[in-house]
């Protein structure tokens, strides 16, 4: 902030630079169609259910001084408001908070307290705003209507979290307009409060990642990266799920339910020995591994299988190979 210094007495130059920090320290943004423009401000009032058509401008951050939005509170005189917070829901939707510039006491003794005006804003077109005033109905001050009025041993700061702090309400606030001077923009029948405060009414759509590849695993289904969607996989031929989902869903916090599946190669049991038999080759006891026999000197194959391989199923083809000596069966067969 630029100053300068004046040599006047000290009484003015606080004064000064309190003035200057009510214009420009306002921590807050408005929906930039709001800014430097008259709108007429429609709404009801809430202490006699009458329909009212005035005026509302806006300047950078402040409601202009004498405003339309104006109370008495215990005989003095509220017309100026400065935003202080804001918060961004969506393209066409936010929440501004407004503090009264003027502040006011009940008696000598009770402290100063301020008003404050918890608007919720929905931007219809460039010439058409509906908001909400999001407070119970305060009727200690006159025309009663709904503004936060906390008490004066209570005041909170103006960085307290927005809605929590400043825009609780138990009765349910009546839509109010804002219209360019001129324009015949209509509001949508759908319009509503949509709640709690910090809750847009826009429907925001929840994507999940894109998911790294699954090694060993196809896709076998998917209906996309959305809230709900869904994937699945499958191991290839001759691997198994050892760990994780092989179905997994896009959840509301933007994270696929359960985990990455994990496929292992499909592995057979060893095998026992062989009567009368030796192994020649074997590459190993995984999917598509084998092992071949030969029947030792003087012996035979008379059943089962000399070569075998590990399936996808995890059983070894063929049958275990029987070796007979050759003697031994020529003796059965004379018999």
């Amino acid at each position: 902030m630029d100053f300068k210094i004046l040599f006047v007495n000290p009484m003015t130059v606080v004064i000064y630079l309190l003035m200057l920090s009510t214009v420009t320290d306002a921590n807050c943004i408005l929906p930039p169609e709001l800014r430097n423009m008259e709108w007429i401000y429609n709404y009801i009032r809430p202490d006699n259910n009458q329909p009212v058509t005035t005026t509302l401008r806006f300047q950078n951050t402040i409601l202009t001084s004498p405003s339309s939005i104006n109370f008495n509170a215990f005989g003095t005189t509220i017309d100026a408001w400065t935003c202080i917070s804001n918060l961004t829901l969506s393209n066409t939707e936010s929440v501004v908070l407004f503090k009264s510039d003027q502040s006011y006491t009940t008696g000598l003794f009770s402290g100063s307290r301020w008003l404050y005006l918890c608007m919720k804003f929905t931007k219809v077109t460039d010439n058409l705003f509906y908001f909400y005033l999001l407070s119970d109905v305060d009727n200690t001050i006159v025309p009663n209507e709904r503004v936060f009025n906390p008490p004066h041993n209570s005041i909170p700061a103006d960085t307290e979290p927005l809605c929590s702090t400043f825009c609780q309400y138990s009765t349910e606030p009546k839509i109010r307009t804002l219209q360019k001077t001129g324009t015949t923009d209509v509001v949508p029948s759908d319009a509503a409060l949509c709640t709690p405060c910090e809750n847009p009414c826009e429907e925001q759509v929840v994507a999940c990642e894109d998911l790294n590849p699954v090694n060993f695993a196809t896709i076998t289904n998917q209906t996309g990266t959305n809230y709900q969607d869904t994937i699945t996989y499958a191991c290839i031929t001759g691997y198994k799920l050892t760990s994780g989902s092989l179905t997994r869903q896009c959840m509301a916090n933007e994270n696929w339910s359960g985990s990455l599946p994990v496929c292992e190669v499909v592995a057979c049991e060893e095998l026992n020995p062989v009567n009368f038999a030796t192994i020649i080759t074997q590459t190993g006891t995984n999917y598509q591994d084998t092992i071949t026999y030969a029947c030792i000197t003087g012996y035979k194959l008379t059943s089962g299988s000399l070569t075998r391989q590990c399936m996808a199923n995890g059983n070894w083809s063929g049958n275990r190979p029987v070796c007979r000596h050759h003697c031994h069966s020529h003796r059965r067969r004379r018999r």
